[in-house]
């Protein structure tokens, strides 16, 4: 026979109202109500355009606790801190371009206890115009290496991932193999590469070390990036093979072009794909780093790996896209 009336939920004994909207177990006399009420006082929310005004408008959150008059700044901070927790929470979804996409990516190095966390920005840019959007940023404990970037890869969602079709960063461990195993072109960043042969003249107090055959392994570079003759590139190609085998200058810039030549194809992949319209740096995501950095430096918010991770998210979201030109439109 089945039960006409409801039983109490924690003895399952018969139910007996006790007062308007209250109702008490007959086997362990426990009351509870029927229509539970929020307890506590009434949460005090704070407007969300702070959000604007911190991220956007560059206001320090110590400047604008300054305005509020009457509300102490650790109210103020925490009152903030909610406030970014709760738009950090949501679940993002990002307007992406439609087409094939190049998928941008570097990392941020930051220390906690003396221990190194990475920062793994994301962006994804269609292969026929030059706006790049951001995806929310990976925190990872560590170096930067082929297992941990697969890991931040794995983040984008499928649909996205399936229109990938170029990866643009700098020369790191594994990235060769992740483009291949995938079925990505892969374009190294020219800004990373010539930093390292860049003779800096303003410095003129310090002597550099083989200047001049520096100069000219820095001009040979520039050539084999840029020109689409083949008896030039051979002619450039081969004069660096001499180098290496004679006198770089230093056992560093030695080594350095040597890992050029072995390389040197993923350098020019924006000249053999140009149908992909490829950037041939990644300095659309280091402006992103710069503003990220010039944020925390403003108030002094990254406290924790957490906290970080926070500031950066609401700063991407509230940014969503930089502008991310081809080799054309490109200086380095």
């Amino acid at each position: 026979m089945d039960t006409k009336h409801a039983k109490s939920p924690c003895c399952q004994s018969q139910i007996y109202r006790f007062g308007h909207r209250r109702r008490q177990c007959s086997g362990c006399k426990k009351t509870w109500s029927i229509r539970r009420k929020k307890r506590g006082r009434p949460r005090l929310r704070m407007q969300s355009d702070v959000l604007s005004q911190v991220f956007l408008e560059k206001y320090a959150v110590n400047h604008l606790a300054k305005r509020r008059s009457g509300i102490p700044l650790a109210t103020f901070r925490y009152r903030f801190r909610q406030v970014l927790s709760r738009f950090v929470g949501r679940q993002n979804l990002p307007k992406l371009p439609s087409g094939p996409l190049t998928l941008l990516a570097d990392g941020i190095w930051f220390h906690f206890r003396k221990r190194r966390w990475i920062l793994h920005l994301m962006a994804l840019k269609s292969c026929k115009g030059k706006a790049a959007v951001f995806l929310d940023p990976v925190l990872r404990f560590g170096n930067e290496g082929k297992t941990g970037w697969q890991q931040v890869f794995a983040t984008i969602p499928p649909g996205p991932r399936a229109r990938i079709r170029a990866l643009v960063v700098d020369n790191l461990n594994g990235m060769k193999k992740i483009a291949k195993h995938e079925g990505w072109a892969l374009q190294l960043c020219h800004f990373h590469l010539i930093q390292k042969f860049q003779i800096q003249y303003r410095r003129r107090t310090r002597r550099l070390k083989g200047g001049a055959v520096r100069e000219e392994i820095y001009r040979l570079i520039r050539q084999v990036l840029e020109t689409a003759n083949e008896s030039i590139l051979d002619a450039s190609l081969a004069r660096l093979i001499r180098f290496t085998r004679t006198s770089c200058g230093t056992r560093r810039i030695q080594a350095a072009v040597q890992d050029f030549l072995i390389s040197v194809k993923y350098y020019r992949t924006y000249l053999t794909h140009p149908e992909l319209n490829l950037p041939h740096t990644t300095n659309t995501v280091e402006s992103m780093a710069s503003i990220i950095r010039d944020l925390l430096r403003r108030n002094r918010s990254a406290s924790s790996p957490q906290s970080l991770l926070r500031w950066a998210t609401a700063l991407i979201r509230l940014r969503k896209k930089l502008n991310c030109n081809s080799k054309n439109h490109q200086q380095i």
